[in-house]
């Protein structure tokens, strides 16, 4: 029997064991299966990972991120993109005269100053950050009132499309390729015509319902009020300087201010004391008869003498002794005008010449604004249908307004060429040319002229009145931005 028993008991031990065993290896394939799943998932998330940090650093990422925000609208690091580069573009374009002179490039403008607390880089982003801020605030209010848009503004839209893609043929290259190039972003030709049929509803909507027309009675009254932006000022000026640090100096130039002031009696009085009592270095200046005179001062700016020429109660005769830096300034008040002087209307069309293209290149380019002008002479003939015309074919900024410029004069900084045609005084309602300038070819029409004041009036009443609609749009639609998203797409 005790036999017996112990022979049971081994088998029973070793069924157990067994069992144990075939316990374990289910254990162990159980742990291996866990294994390779837990080393599948590592491997899927570190090829997660590496898409992830692959499209972050090729900035494809941060492009579809969300840049900023005005209102409810999102915009995405690629279209904050877009307009940064292109006003980027825009300015250098526009200002490669100066900024050669200054010794600026593409590559080390952005680190230097705009101003002595901006630089340029920080310029670009503000101007992106209005720009965008007020396409989308025009959009959204056009939207939200269901404004469709004018006949006008679709023929601009779809003459602003076609000229990409003409362009983009011309270049033997696809239309998404071209914009690339031209914008140094990747965005495509359908995301570009969602960028700029929002900009251009916006605008329209704004001309068509919220613009005003002013008549001679609005500009009078406004010129009124605000007389000091657009007055000029006749003056004469006499200036005794002194050394700072010498007390006796200025104690003395004081002296002989105060002294050449009280004896002046009339205008010619001024003229021959400064000739009279001019220090050795200003001989030659006040030796002649205008060697004191500042003509046609604007008033719109500030500073010692401007502000007290432009003294409401300044009249003709007034002298005044005046401390500005290292000298005394003695000012002789001469008058106070509106500027009626002529500033011309002109619409044009620019076609564009590359700076390093030869004269076979410059004479196909002529050629082809000689056939537009032509082809607007056998036609209506009329202004609408030139600034129809501007709108199809100008490479200028201001296409959009079918190239219009207006309140042209000496003072304009434009070409000399294009400036000289404009002020031509035989120039008639209707006139047409065609000027060359470093820009290129100009289709020219002229518009008309009317006084500088009015122009000027006109231009800052607009303006005022446009700053007013969006200072009520920044409230509707506040802005937020993204600044780690920003940083990284521009």
């Amino acid at each position: 029997m005790f036999s017996m028993g112990k022979g049971a008991r081994s088998r029973k031990e070793r069924a157990q064991e067994q069992e144990q065993k075939a316990a374990q290896q289910q254990e162990q394939k159980g742990k291996r299966r866990l294994r390779k799943a837990l080393c599948g998932l590592a491997a899927i998330l570190v090829l997660v990972l590496l898409v992830f940090g692959l499209l972050y650093a090729t900035g494809t990422l941060q492009r579809h991120m969300t840049a900023m925000t005005v209102g409810d609208s999102k915009i995405s690091g690629e279209e904050y993109s877009y307009y940064y580069n292109m006003l980027r573009s825009n300015f250098l374009s526009s200002n490669e005269s100066y900024l050669s002179s200054m010794g600026l490039t593409s590559s080390t403008l952005d680190d230097a100053n705009y101003t002595e607390d901006m630089t340029f880089g920080e310029y670009f982003r503000q101007q992106t950050d209005s720009t965008i801020r007020v396409s989308y605030e025009l959009y959204n209010e056009a939207t939200e009132n269901g404004y469709e848009m004018s006949q006008e503004g679709q023929e601009n839209y779809d003459a602003n499309i076609q000229a990409v893609k003409d362009a983009a043929k011309k270049s033997d290259t696809s239309e998404t390729k071209y914009l690339q190039t031209v914008t140094g972003v990747s965005i495509t030709m359908e995301e570009y015509e969602k960028i700029l049929w929002k900009d251009a509803l916006g605008k329209d909507y704004y001309e068509n319902t919220q613009a005003k027309e002013y008549t001679a009675e609005d500009l009078e009254a406004y010129y009124e009020e605000n007389a000091d932006q657009f007055d000029l000022a006749n003056y004469r000026v006499f200036q005794v300087f002194f050394d700072a640090e010498d007390e006796a100096s200025k104690t003395a130039a004081k002296e002989k201010a105060d002294a050449f002031a009280a004896a002046v009696t009339d205008e010619q009085s001024f003229i021959d004391m400064a000739k009279e009592q001019a220090a050795e270095d200003q001989v030659e200046q006040y030796s002649e008869p205008d060697g004191t005179l500042t003509e046609g001062a604007t008033l719109s700016t500030s500073g010692t003498v401007i502000d007290w020429v432009k003294d409401s109660s300044r009249k003709e005769g007034d002298v005044e002794v005046l401390e500005i830096s290292s000298n005394y300034s003695v000012v002789y008040f001469i008058d106070r005008y509106r500027d009626e002087s002529e500033s011309v209307d002109v619409r044009h069309i620019l076609l564009p010449v590359a700076k390093d293209s030869d004269e076979e290149a410059k004479a196909e380019v002529k050629t082809e604004a000689e056939a537009l002008l032509e082809e607007w002479k056998a036609g209506e003939a009329t202004e609408d249908s030139f600034a129809e015309l501007a709108r199809e074919h100008s490479s200028d900024s201001n296409a959009s307004k079918g190239g219009l410029y207006t309140g042209i004069n000496e003072s304009t900084n434009f070409v000399d060429t294009f400036k000289n045609w404009c002020l031509d005084e035989s120039r008639q309602v209707g006139d047409t040319g065609i000027v060359e300038t470093e820009y290129g070819y100009h289709i020219m029409y002229f518009a008309g002229s009317r006084p500088t004041w009015e122009s000027s009036a006109e231009e800052a009443l607009t303006n005022d009145d446009y700053n007013a609609y969006l200072d009520e749009m920044d409230k509707k639609y506040p802005m937020e931005q993204n600044d780690k998203v920003i940083d990284m797409v521009i």
